[in-house]
Order: structure tokens, then C-alpha cells, then sequence
């Protein structure tokens, strides 16, 4: 077992770039135009992607600046976007002066951070007078989150001696959220809800997506006795077909293939603050700076 929750994200996601990318990233990738627009124009701007992952919100906003605590991820992003300047960085202590960047954006990685907060104040020095932040997170209602979560309550025993962790959903809460944030120095928070969608041609790939795009619910599952991990496969494959349409798996929400999922997280920057769920929300504010000195 590892021997702290940073241990086991970074032994996590040091093995899953690739399987992130493949199954994961399809996803991830859907909140890349509402963070842009929570941002602004870019022209002219310097932007710093924190927990960039494999490189596609960095690649997106032409980063000045991306870093990612893993350095196989970093990897992944450099061969993704080879003209863009990646580098291993701990989101909780930035290496950069004060007022270096525009924008920090921060995609689906705030959940994933032993010390979140820490991260959040972080981005605050580093952004100029009304600079932005925007960061996603998971939104309570995910529904494949619901899916794997249920089979996992219905047919899973729990785990001992895993590392202590920050709540996986607390930044889920738009009013936490803007408790943090405002707390932090950051003014007029503002939160939007958006929906994200997932196709998998077989339920089967829902079992690929929660093993090769997850650690916390992997670690979980893996630490399972055989014949309860298999009853929960089991549940979570029955939960994928029971949305199934054809050979697809189908989203209720919208009636077409695919099985969906809302989003939203918050944007943060010097004088506007905005979050966005997943299920997912985006989080969008601004820095509110004394400029008198």
C-alpha cells in the first residue's frame, strides 16, 4: 500500500498515459472550449496549464507554461504537442515569480491533489492584476461515476489501510467552491453546468475506461477479493447495457448513442471567478488585486 495519497496518484498515473489518452481524453477534452471561453481572448496572453496530463487544454491554449507531477504523463504531452514546452511541476509549489502569467487553467487535476487548497492559492501569485483561473471537477451527478460508485457500495467490501485523501467530490460543490476561492483572495465566482458525453461501441470499454483513466475507483477495485470484483464488474456492465442502443451504449439524456455525463468546474481570475462541473462544471474568477502598489 502506498505509503501517502500523492504516492498513489503518482505510481497511478505514471502507468496510465496511454490509457488515459485512449480512454479518458475523449472526455476530458469536451470542457476545452468552455474553459477557452471562460478564459477570454488568448491572443497576446500567457497561460499556464496546471495537471496538464497528456497536453490537449495546453495544446489548445498554446501554454507558455504546462507541468504535471508525472513524469510519464509529461512524456505523453511532449510527444502530443512537441512545439510546446512541458515540464514536471508540483501543482502546490509553482516555480514561477509573481505575475508571471495571464490565465492558469487547471483541468480535472484539483480533485486529484493532496493539498488542494495549497494548489488554488498557488495560481493567485502567479497570475497579473485580473488574471484568470479556471479549473473543472466532476459534478456530484456524473453518471458514469453513479454507475461504477453503485456497483462498488452494492457489491465491494471496504479497504483497509489506504492512504488518507482529500474528498474526491468536494470541489463537486458550487458553494464550497467559491468559499475556497473567495477565501483565497479571488472575486466574482462564477459556476456553469455543462454535459459531456461517452460512446463505448461495448460495455465492456466502461471497464476499460475505469481501470485505464482512474486511479482512486482502480486502486478500489483492485483491491477487491476476485469474486466480489467480478460481481462488480458484473453490475457495471449490466448498468452499460441497460443504456445500451445497438451496438453502442446510449445516453438518455440526449437520445443518441453514447452514454453521457455533465460536467462543470470553476474559472478563476483576478476579477471574475467561474466554475464549470463535469456532469462538470468549469471555474472561472479574477484575481482581485490592490493595484496601488
Amino acid at each position: 500500500m502506498m505509503t501517502s495519497f500523492r504516492d498513489a496518484e503518482l505510481t497511478g498515473w505514471s502507468t496510465r498515459p496511454t490509457s488515459y489518452d485512449q480512454h479518458l481524453s475523449p472526455i476530458t477534452s469536451q470542457v476545452i472550449a468552455p474553459i477557452i471561453a471562460a478564459i477570454g481572448a488568448l491572443r497576446g496572453k500567457r497561460v499556464l496549464d496546471v495537471c496538464c496530463g497528456p497536453g490537449h487544454l495546453a495544446g489548445a491554449l498554446a501554454a507558455q507554461g504546462a507541468i504535471d507531477f508525472a513524469p510519464a504523463m509529461v512524456t505523453k504531452a511532449r510527444e502530443n504537442y512537441p512545439d510546446l514546452a512541458f515540464r514536471e511541476g508540483d501543482a502546490a509549489a509553482l516555480r514561477y515569480p509573481d505575475g508571471t502569467f495571464d490565465h492558469v487553467a487547471c483541468a480535472f487535476g484539483v480533485m486529484h491533489i493532496d493539498r488542494p487548497d495549497l494548489a488554488i492559492g498557488e495560481a493567485f501569485p502567479v497570475l497579473r492584476p485580473s488574471g484568470r483561473y479556471v479549473f473543472t471537477q466532476w459534478a456530484k451527478d456524473d453518471e458514469l461515476l453513479k454507475i461504477v460508485l453503485s456497483a462498488i457500495a452494492e457489491h465491494g467490501a471496504p479497504v483497509a489501510n489506504l492512504p488518507d485523501a482529500p474528498p474526491p467530490l468536494r470541489f463537486s460543490d458550487p458553494a464550497e467552491c467559491r468559499r475556497v476561492l473567495e477565501n483565497i483572495g479571488f472575486a466574482d465566482v462564477r459556476e456553469e453546468h455543462i454535459e459531456l458525453t461517452w460512446q463505448g461501441e461495448q460495455p465492456e470499454a466502461l471497464l476499460g475506461l475505469v481501470y485505464g483513466g482512474a486511479v482512486r475507483v482502480a486502486i478500489v477495485l483492485e483491491a477487491q477479493e476476485p469474486a466480489r470484483r467480478a460481481r462488480i464488474h458484473d453490475a457495471i456492465l449490466n448498468a452499460a447495457r441497460a443504456r445500451s442502443s445497438g451496438s453502442k451504449i446510449n445516453d438518455p439524456k440526449t437520445g443518441g448513442d453514447g452514454l453521457g455525463r455533465e460536467a462543470g468546474a470553476r474559472v478563476i481570475a483576478g476579477h471574475a471567478t467561474r466554475r464549470i462541473p463535469l456532469c462538470q462544471k468549469i471555474g472561472l474568477g479574477s484575481q482581485d488585486r490592490d493595484q496601488s502598489g
